[in-house]
């Protein structure tokens, strides 16, 4: 390894700058990833390890040579001076640190060469350990943002370390000569001859040491990362360096592209393109040229093959994927991995013979996107499980470039075909509809059997507004309120209503004046679904869309103007010029404030209309899950559904943005919300000066505790919800195209009626 910090820094230093041209896309011939299928004959078996850090958290890691290397924060005391009182005080502020151990945890080292509150050179600031990657033989590189609360520029430092902890070089990145600003950097990577690496905004720079003029080609695409993901650079296991870039962003276009770097060409190599939602990426080692993540799965690219084999399953090893900070191949072939959930573990992955494996009941748990807190939620299952899985079908990722609602369709058509897994991830899906059709297992006599349970345990009016013809198709943990807020005085205190009530309540806003601050495409969007079931007879198979009902809707959203671009919806209700905000209630201590400050003080949440004298609000499920009506061991599914009932939040303050479906969460959140501030004495704090602007800069929020008649005004509104928010989208899709005509002036009232009558009636017919 060359010492870079000496060579990169001395007169006439290579600068070789790479970078993607905008012609530099996805070639025609670049593979497509190939299909989800496991390898035949091999499984991985995982082996966790506590790493022993004394770490506030761990948030970046890296392997090698058998050296786990985590960077992370712990707690340092800092001494000050009260200037009022002249007394010490000290506080607790996080402090960068690297430590390093092995992969059979225990025990690590932190690293005394590692102080990185030095860059700041004596001024306050903050330091963040932006990541750390292997350095060759057992070192590793670890990079540091410092950035001074002085007003001076931040400051990016590259640091080599050997195994015990000892620092062997260090690269103040902004004194390279090329002129880099710590703020553009991306990314950094070394390769094993000693080479830099650097992603900065749209540029690649590759720093060799040598001697020649440096050379700059300018260049962009180079911010394709995943959200949260610091560095677009690896390393592929032949030695080259390659560049994440972003695919088009359309919805028929390519996905990311792994771009390599042909460093005796001085342009880039050969391209690779990622799975659809594409997660991480990461170096190879043995067969594989790199791995990657797709969904639940995690792929390997076969060089000679040029092609992309599933692995494995991350839930399958007990792995929550959102929580991987590294991953790499041992010498003996085996994988290991760092993972971070509560505290930094190693994990160490060998291949197994399925047949020796001890045999277990499954239930599968079938997604088009595993969601952050159920691939917690199965991980956890299963750690705790040892006899029963949960096994993830993501037939997300069947998804491709040219169609990426592959997924679903296959879905549904496995489901047509009898092939109907035990559990369905209700995000996406048409819940209703399969219910309707007898796909799925009624929870109620699961929820009333259960000695943890019982229908008291759950908030009824929701529970009963969920139910179809008297059953619960889906467990779900939490809610929202859907509804539409309004002046009293032109609205009333209401909390329900019809289109007259609405066109009657709109002669009283002056000329110009909005309903609910959208044209007529989004008004109608806002109005229809509280309507729809008004005009339908599922169990007729019926449609009444030509009636007098939707012929008033069509004109009402007609004649609604759009609102100026940019103008503030809050702005407008101050001023009189719009008459309801539409609103989605999830807590107490912020919609109950933002909208009645919006309003100068009060406001009614009167909803929006309905022909049936039903409320003008309705509830909108959190997604959950649903047992089929085919599930192989409804004992066992039932183990895993259960747990989204159960109280989530048993001690504590709850947070959350959504309403808990579990009483006993509600009732705690609740008293919460109606319990006084308190001092640091224990006394009531009185009122607070605090003030919030947002949710933007023209409406400011003051900072208190809902008042006694807004949480009675909540309580109401609740007591009144007698549905839930779950439109046909096919209906909808139907009446949209056709009122987008008339809207236009290219059909007539009576002709989209007629159009809309037509098309919703032979669908319903079919779909009965």
């Amino acid at each position: 390894m060359k010492k870079f910090l000496r060579n990169l820094l001395a007169p006439g230093a290579l600068c070789l700058l790479l970078c993607l041209a905008a012609c530099a896309g996805t070639p025609e011939d670049a593979p497509e990833p190939g299909p989800p299928e496991t390898l035949s004959g091999r499984v991985y078996v995982p082996e966790f390890a506590r790493a022993e850090t004394g770490a506030d958290y761990v948030q970046s890691a890296c392997i090698s040579g058998g050296t786990v290397c985590l960077a992370g924060a712990v707690s340092r005391e800092v001494e000050e001076i009260n200037p009022e009182t002249g007394e010490p005080y000290t506080y607790q502020i996080p402090s960068a640190a690297l430590f390093q151990g092995g992969t059979e945890g225990g025990p690590y080292t932190r690293s005394a060469d590692y102080y990185p509150e030095e860059f700041l050179e004596g001024a306050e600031g903050s330091v963040f350990s932006m990541g750390c990657f292997p350095g060759g033989e057992g070192t590793v590189w670890l990079s540091t943002s410092a950035t001074p609360w002085n007003d001076q520029p931040s400051r990016h430092i590259l640091q080599r370390f050997d195994r015990q902890g000892r620092e062997l070089e260090r690269i103040d990145l902004g004194a390279l000569p090329a002129e880099l600003s710590a703020d553009e950097i991306t990314g950094t990577l070394a390769d094993q001859e000693g080479r830099l690496y650097v992603a900065a905004g749209d540029r690649a720079l590759i720093f060799d040491g040598g001697e020649r003029p440096p050379l700059t080609l300018d260049g962009r695409g180079l911010t394709g990362r995943v959200p949260g993901e610091w560095n677009p650079l690896i390393l592929l296991s032949d030695g080259r360096a390659a560049v994440r870039c972003a695919g088009s962003g359309d919805p028929g276009g390519t996905g990311d592209t792994l771009l390599s770097i042909d460093l005796e060409a001085g342009a880039w190599g050969d391209s690779y393109l990622l799975p659809i939602n594409c997660g991480g990426v990461w170096s190879g080692g043995g067969e594989f040229l790199f791995f990657c993540s797709s969904g639940d799965a995690l792929y390997g690219y076969r060089t000679g093959e040029q092609r992309l084999d599933r692995l494995l399953s991350w839930t399958d090893v007990d792995i929550n994927s959102d929580s991987l900070l590294a991953l790499s191949v041992l010498e003996d072939g085996r994988l290991a991995a760092v993972v971070e959930e509560s505290g930094a573990e190693t994990v160490v992955l060998t291949p197994t013979d399925p047949a020796s494996l001890p045999e277990k009941s499954t239930v599968s748990y079938a997604t088009l996107g595993l969601r952050r807190e159920v691939r917690s939620a199965i991980v956890a299952f299963n750690k705790a499980h040892p006899d029963c899985r949960v096994e993830v079908r993501d037939y997300s990722e069947l998804n491709t470039a040219g169609d990426r609602t592959a997924g679903l369709t296959r879905l549904h058509t496995e489901i047509l075909a009898g092939n109907v897994p035990d559990l369905l991830d209700t995000a996406g899906l048409p819940v209703r509809q399969y219910g309707r059709r007898g796909l799925l297992e009624d929870l109620l006599p699961y929820i009333r059997s259960d000695p943890d349970l019982g229908p008291e345990a759950l908030m009824e009016r929701v529970a009963e507004a969920a139910a179809q013809d008297g059953k619960l198709y889906q467990a779900f943990p939490s809610f929202t309120i859907l509804t539409a807020a309004g002046r009293p005085e032109l609205v009333g205190d209401r909390l329900r209503w019809t289109l007259a009530d609405l066109a009657e309540a709109m002669k009283a806003m002056p000329e110009g004046g909005t309903a609910l601050g959208a044209g007529r495409e989004e008004t109608l969007e806002l109005l229809l679904p509280m309507m729809l079931d008004s005009f339908v007879d599922r169990d007729a198979g019926a449609a009444s869309f030509d009636g007098e009902a939707f012929r008033a809707l069509l004109e009402f959203c007609a004649a609604c103007p759009a609102p100026e671009d940019g103008e503030s919806p809050y702005t407008r209700t101050q001023e009189g010029r719009q008459l309801l905000l539409p609103a989605e209630l999830g807590t107490l201590e912020w919609e109950f404030i933002l909208y009645p400050t919006a309003f100068s003080g009060k406001c009614s949440f009167v909803g929006y209309p309905r022909e049936d004298g039903g409320a003008g609000s309705c509830f909108r499920l959190g997604d959950g899950v649903s047992m089929t009506a085919a599930c192989r061991n409804k004992e066992a599914a039932w183990t895993f559904v259960r747990e989204t009932f159960l109280p989530q939040y048993p001690t504590g303050t709850y947070f959350g943005s959504a309403y808990p479906i579990n009483r006993a969460d509600f009732d705690r959140m609740m008293a919460q919300a109606a319990a006084p501030e308190l001092d640091e004495n224990g006394q009531p704090a009185g009122a607070s000066s605090s003030f919030l602007i947002l949710p933007d800069d023209s409406l400011t929020i003051p900072g208190r505790k809902p008042s006694r008649e807004e949480l009675e005004q909540f309580t109401a509104l609740y007591d009144a919800v007698d549905q839930v928010y779950d439109p046909d989208e096919k209906l909808l899709s139907i009446v949209r195209e056709g009122a987008g005509a008339y809207f236009a002036g290219d059909k007539s009232l009576a002709d989209t009626v007629r159009l809309i009558q037509n098309r919703a009636s032979l669908y319903l017919s079919e779909n009965q």
